[in-house]
């Protein structure tokens, strides 16, 4: 059994963070490709598996290019939308058809850029396959009216683990969308059982208090607070069921993986992380980060059934950033 080890210390991950953070505002966001690269290049040189870091070798370049297209489509649909209202239609209809092209892309490029003890990753799966996935996925969420998302949920996720190789090993993953579905219903019950009651009683708390006029606005941020903290609670419980549900179903030849997060300790962890960022005015995001990511490589095991011999995939095509950026900046999550 191989634990991965996180050697990133908040010190360090501030500097790097407050230098990207001066250097975007400075360039009017010209650098946040550079600051996107050195994080990663960060974050992957410091998780160690086997007494080996992991590499990233994206270009800069590469990502500012891809960045510079997706900013330019969200301006063409933000000025369309606003001179064309109807074409905002068309624009959605051009996302989902070209939404496998993106996944594909997305996913192509950060696999390919991502390395261990000098093999590369990569994501096998074409285009045409992706749309097929995807449009048996999205037609399923129209006709439920969206009643299927958890097996949308479960398929999607399958499809891009089990389509990622190391060198030309495969991965397998095999979810199911019963599994997804008591998830998100036990998540959505929490966030209920907590944001509700506690909007009521800040509301009635509000009925009952008078404050000066200059303050009495900000009581009426009290029933936000409890529908956040609900939020946290739930999103918390919804990723360690699922990471775990996906690591736990994910394997390889000779190789298998287990996750053990508990819900418990990492709704804690983004509680924490929420209340110091906004006591710190956001000086404490790099600690929070920091945090999380020890907590949950922590919780990840790989154990060894056998000794296998990985070979690499030969000289693999380069692949823009644009279907990742377009995921980036349209809050797409392509993760695992």
């Amino acid at each position: 059994m191989v634990h991965p080890e996180f050697t990133a210390k908040a010190g360090e991950y501030f500097r790097i963070w407050i230098v990207n953070l001066c250097f975007t505002l400075i360039t009017l966001g010209i650098y946040s490709a550079w600051a996107k690269v050195r994080k990663r290049r960060y974050f992957y040189g410091s998780t160690r598996v086997d007494g080996a870091t992991f590499d990233y070798f994206a270009s800069p370049k590469a990502v500012l290019k891809g960045r510079i297209v997706a900013v330019i489509v969200l301006l063409a649909y933000a000025l369309a939308g606003e001179l064309y209202p109807t074409s905002r239609y068309g624009f959605w209809g051009l996302a989902i058809v070209m939404l496998p092209w993106l996944a594909v892309r997305a996913l192509e490029f950060n696999a390919r850029n991502s390395g261990w003890r000098g093999l590369r990753f990569d994501f096998v799966a074409g285009t045409a396959k992706a749309a097929r996935t995807y449009a048996a996925m999205i037609g399923l969420l129209i006709v439920t009216l969206g009643l299927a998302m958890p097996w949308f949920m479960a398929r999607m996720k399958s499809f891009i683990v089990a389509n990622h190789a190391f060198g030309k090993t495969p991965f397998a993953c095999e979810l199911r969308g019963g599994q997804f579905f008591k998830i998100y219903f036990l998540a959505g019950l929490l966030t209920t059982a907590i944001a509700v009651p506690g909007a009521i009683a800040a509301g009635m708390l509000i009925a009952f208090i008078t404050l000066p006029e200059q303050f009495g606005a900000a009581l009426f941020i009290l029933p936000a607070v409890p529908v956040y903290a609900g939020y946290v609670v739930g999103y918390a419980y919804a990723e360690a069921r699922t990471a775990n549900l996906v690591w736990n179903n994910t394997s390889a030849p000779g190789v298998r993986f287990a996750n053990s997060l508990s819900a418990i300790k990492l709704m804690k962890l983004y509680l924490g992380n929420v209340l110091a960022v906004i006591c710190s005015a956001g000086l404490l995001i790099p600690w929070a980060v920091i945090r999380t990511r020890r907590y949950r490589l922590g919780c990840l095991a790989i154990l060894i059934d056998e000794q296998t011999a990985h070979q690499a995939s030969g000289r693999l095509p380069r692949v823009g950033a644009t279907g990742q950026e377009m995921g980036d900046l349209f809050n797409v999550d392509l993760g695992i």
